[in-house]
């Protein structure tokens, strides 16, 4: 493998398990992980209990956070420690490019583009008076010959 040095991010359900005032050490083991084994974290986020979409491992909620770091080829390894934990449920750990996250609209800030959008349309329509119809009509009717 190349010494490129690609963005990565591994994202995990801690156990619920896992007293609350323990997390925080918890998440130090798994920082020098990646930093132990050539990682370089960028970002980070502290893990927040979650309610699980279905059970994982018999858990209903989990600790769910995330480290994004730069490696060169060692991602292996750190997904196999974070595998090895017993007190992860579950990781995974992903290509994130070197870009920033992408930029999501929510469902309520695209209808209210749209909205704003269809409200533009109706203010550039102009106000057209009966008399103006009337006479396009006779012009029209008189190019027909009718």
């Amino acid at each position: 493998m190349s010494n490129e040095s690609k963005t990565y991010e591994i994202s995990y359900l801690l156990s619920p398990l896992v007293p609350e005032d323990k997390v925080p050490e918890e998440v130090a083991v798994l920082r020098e992980a990646i930093e132990n084994n050539g990682g370089l974290l960028v970002s980070e986020d502290m893990p927040k209990t979650q309610r699980l979409s279905y059970p994982i491992k018999k858990n209903q909620n989990a600790y769910f956070g995330w480290f994004r770091f730069t490696a060169d080829g060692t991602v292996e390894k750190i997904k196999s420690l974070f595998e090895k934990n017993d007190k992860i449920l579950r990781s995974l750990a992903t290509e994130a490019g070197k870009e920033n996250l992408p930029q999501y609209v929510s469902r309520k800030g695209a209808d209210a583009a749209k909205k704003e959008d269809t409200a533009e349309v109706k203010k550039e329509k102009e106000e057209i008076k009966p008399e103006q119809i009337d006479e396009k009509l006779e012009q029209i009717l008189k190019e027909q010959g009718v």
